[in-house]
């Protein structure tokens, strides 16, 4: 290259093209992108992801039935518990009679009477049905953990999808300023006639296509947000500032702990367990009717003339007491019994089966969510290279471009280098965070830390053992 080259390029780039018809130029009208990925006052209070878990908790209706459910089976076990206890029963008649009858018995009666019942026996039907319905409550209640440990994990994935959105909209802003001063060089080599038209061009419509997707990330980054809200029961347009996260690295991870925690701590496992449970006490009460039916019970009945004796009449009353056991059973109903029964021990071979199925399904999933956790810690490190080498290769492009060493196309194609280097980045970075996320899930530990520890009790802990921010 001749060595007078940069003086001139220098003094070309100065001074106006002459003897050059001036070409139009395309009118752009580049976006505010200023401050574009926090359109919100910087006075909006921050909201943490222990915030954001609290209020999603607090104002969550599935997790509200939830509640609903296990406070209803908590009732139907006070009632299964009554049923040992003596009833009592009170009736009042009247009774008239139009046409006299041969009898010693007035025409007009009154009586009341007063009954106890009290069951001694039942085949162990009383028993059984506390049993179950004990087994019913405690189901209920894990159902609550299960709802809280799937809660909480989506409300870190919904917290990351907008961090995320938000540190991609960040960049393409930054992308959007390179293009603008990738394209202001390019013009001004085109307006001293250094490089032809298309290199302009090409410039012009990548700016365009950046300002398109920098319109495409904030419309991104506004849906995680409304998402958001709505999970935490705010308007879908109100302000969001969310915090980010500071990385933190899971120290001496084990496959066999993860699986040792999983198949422990895990609801759906529990609520296996217990339906298998309920399954058994189900076929005893099968057998129930076929038992004798033992049972104590005690009246008083007391009668008389409501109408005022005449002068010559006596007082008419009655009165009777009783008390007598009642022993009962069936024994005969054309099979159908038996046809129960067996419905019976269909059902617990099902439950035993589903119990199997859960616990793979959990294994499985704790598998999974412990190699990408694995996955995840690497893709960090070489996303981190990965842009330092998107970074230097940019600016050697650019810098090699002014002095016309390198054309346009090296400076767009390692633009988009860069840009897929950062998106890649942020990917890894919180596709960590949530890698560990359902790393948690997988074990049951966010059920551990934010159930309730009664019905009673709806607030969850304040603190996450797991060491998130």
């Amino acid at each position: 290259m001749n060595k007078s080259f940069p003086i001139l390029l220098t003094i070309a780039l100065l001074l106006p093209a002459n003897g050059r018809t001036e070409q139009p130029k395309m009118e752009l009208h580049p976006l505010e992108i200023s401050e574009a990925s926090r359109p919100y006052s910087s006075t909006e209070k921050e909201i943490t992801l222990q915030d954001c878990i609290r209020k999603v908790l607090a104002t969550s209706s599935e997790l509200g039935m939830g509640k609903a459910s296990g406070r209803q089976r908590e009732a139907l076990l006070d009632s299964a518990r009554k049923d040992r206890f003596p009833t009592l029963a009170a009736s009042v008649t009247s009774t008239h009679q139009t046409d006299p009858i041969p009898v010693t018995f007035p025409d007009n009666m009154l009586g009341y009477r007063f009954s106890l019942e009290q069951p001694i026996y039942r085949g162990k039907g009383i028993v059984t049905n506390i049993d179950q319905a004990e087994n019913f409550m405690f189901s209920a209640r894990e159902d609550i953990r299960r709802l809280v440990n799937d809660i909480v994990y989506e409300t870190y994935k919904q917290y990351f999808a907008l961090l995320r959105a938000e540190k991609l909209e960040e960049e393409e802003v930054h992308a959007v300023k390179r293009l603008q001063s990738h394209r202001k060089d390019t013009q001004a080599f085109y307006d001293t006639g250094i490089v032809p038209r298309n290199d302009m061009l090409r410039s012009e419509v990548e700016l365009a296509q950046g300002e398109q997707d920098l319109v495409d990330a904030a419309n991104r980054t506004d849906q995680a947000r409304s998402q958001l809200n709505i999970s935490m029961d705010r308007p879908i347009n109100a302000p969001l500032v969310i915090a980010d996260i500071t990385p933190k690295d899971l120290k001496d991870i084990s496959w066999e702990e993860t699986l040792k925690q999983a198949l422990k701590h895990r609801p759906e496992i529990h609520q296996a367990e217990l339906a298998i449970e309920a399954a058994r006490q189900d076929l005893i009460l099968k057998q129930v009717p076929f038992m004798p039916d033992v049972t104590l019970d005690a009246s008083y009945a007391h009668q008389l003339d409501y109408e005022s004796p005449g002068p010559d009449e006596e007082e008419w009353t009655r009165e009777n007491s009783m008390v007598r056991i009642t022993a009962s059973w069936q024994f005969w109903t054309w099979m159908k019994g038996s046809n129960e029964d067996y419905a019976a021990k269909m059902a617990l071979r099902r439950a035993i089966h589903n119990h199997k199925k859960i616990s793979d399904e959990v294994a499985l999933e704790a598998r999974t969510a412990y190699l990408h956790l694995e996955q995840g810690a690497k893709r960090i490190v070489v996303s981190e290279k990965a842009i330092e080498q998107a970074e230097e290769n940019y600016r050697i492009s650019e810098a090699r471009y002014q002095r016309q060493v390198a054309t346009s196309t090296d400076v767009l194609d390692a633009q988009a280098l860069l840009s897929r280097a950062m998106t890649n980045y942020f990917d890894s970075l919180y596709g960590y965070e949530l890698a560990k996320a359902a790393w948690w899930r997988a074990q049951g530990l966010f059920s551990l830390q934010y159930a309730p520890a009664d019905d009673d009790n709806d607030t969850p802990a304040n603190q996450d053992p797991m060491g998130s921010n």
